[in-house]
């Protein structure tokens, strides 16, 4: 509807400056009016043309001031149309990728751990003197990807490169440059983990970077995660939003998400909760608890599970 009162609007307007166009040459040629000499006739013609477009950028320009949707119009239109463009590039190959992802063709999803081992990078000593222990945990990567991921249940095809060769080595020293670039504290420990930088299809060829976590304290331990409050004599409790929020809360604290599923929950502060709940009355606070000091380097922890009367 919105587009339609805009053409309504144009076409009104372009009516509106004919007829102003119109008047003014009318009146300027009953008045013999010249213009640098020319006869009457040719100067009516002049100013009615001339009133026109001056009403027309009038108009323009008071349409530029007062809309921003306009001044994209005309100023940033090819740079929209080919955003446009990329982003239907972008939904079609999601649409391709989820399609082969139906047909059971997925191997290991985004961002997935492809070796369950991790690298500590010292910020603390020289890019030079961690090279070598670098070096060797990418070819423990690819040395243990290959092992587990070029089986026939999973489908994929070895990773050939080795850290000795030079394309290799440059890669790991700019990753290393990166992670000092992105890290406040000098004298920090940094957590390097492989993953998958894109979904991989049965028949292609393993490929990976890595991600890089500050190892740092994120959580002490009894503290809590994350929190909901529910009502007592409620018969089902919903642990999934509790521990959902706790991920979230985590995530926001950089901890790495590799490390958040499945969740490892106390199955029996779970069943306690769930049992107790019904019987109860009046408001309670269920809480998401970490048992233990949180680094990232700690990988998957388990999550204790606490109720408690709401304050």
């Amino acid at each position: 509807m919105g587009g339609l009162l805009v053409v309504v609007i144009i076409i009104v307007l372009a009516g509106a400056i004919a007829y102003v166009g119109d008047r003014v040459g009318h009146q300027v040629g009953r008045k013999r009016l010249t213009l640098f000499g020319l006869r009457p006739k040719y100067t009516s013609t002049i100013v009615a043309v001339g009133t026109g477009m001056l009403i027309a950028l009038i108009v323009t320009l008071g349409a530029l001031a007062a809309s921003s949707y306009v001044r994209t119009a005309f100023f940033r239109l090819g740079t929209l149309t080919g955003r446009i463009n990329e982003l239907q590039a972008q939904a079609l190959s999601q649409e391709k990728e989820l399609q082969q992802t139906r047909s059971g063709l997925l191997a290991v999803p985004k961002f997935t751990l492809i070796a369950n081992t991790y690298w500590t990078f010292d910020l603390a000593k020289s890019d030079d003197d961690q090279l070598a222990d670098f070096s060797h945990f990418f070819d423990t990567v690819v040395r243990t990807a290959n092992q587990q991921l070029t089986t026939p249940a999973i489908g994929l095809r070895p990773y050939t490169d080795t850290a000795s060769e030079p394309k290799i080595r440059a890669k790991e020293l700019l990753l290393m440059q990166q992670a000092r670039a992105q890290t406040s504290d000098p004298h920090a420990a940094i957590l390097f983990l492989p993953v998958a930088y894109q979904n991989l299809f049965r028949g292609e060829v393993i490929s990976f970077s890595f991600q890089f976590f500050e190892d740092k304290l994120l959580a002490s331990a009894g503290e809590t995660l994350a929190s909901i409050d529910v009502n007592g004599g409620t018969p089902n409790v919903n642990i999934a939003a509790l521990v959902a929020r706790a991920d979230q809360n985590l995530v926001a604290r950089e901890y790495p998400p590799q490390f958040l599923y499945p969740p490892l929950i106390n199955s029996a502060q779970v069943q306690a909760v769930t049992s107790q709940l019904p019987h109860l009355r009046g408001k309670y606070r269920l809480t998401a608890k970490t048992p233990i000091d949180l680094y990232p380097h700690v990988g998957p922890f388990g999550i204790d599970v606490e109720l408690e009367p709401a304050r």
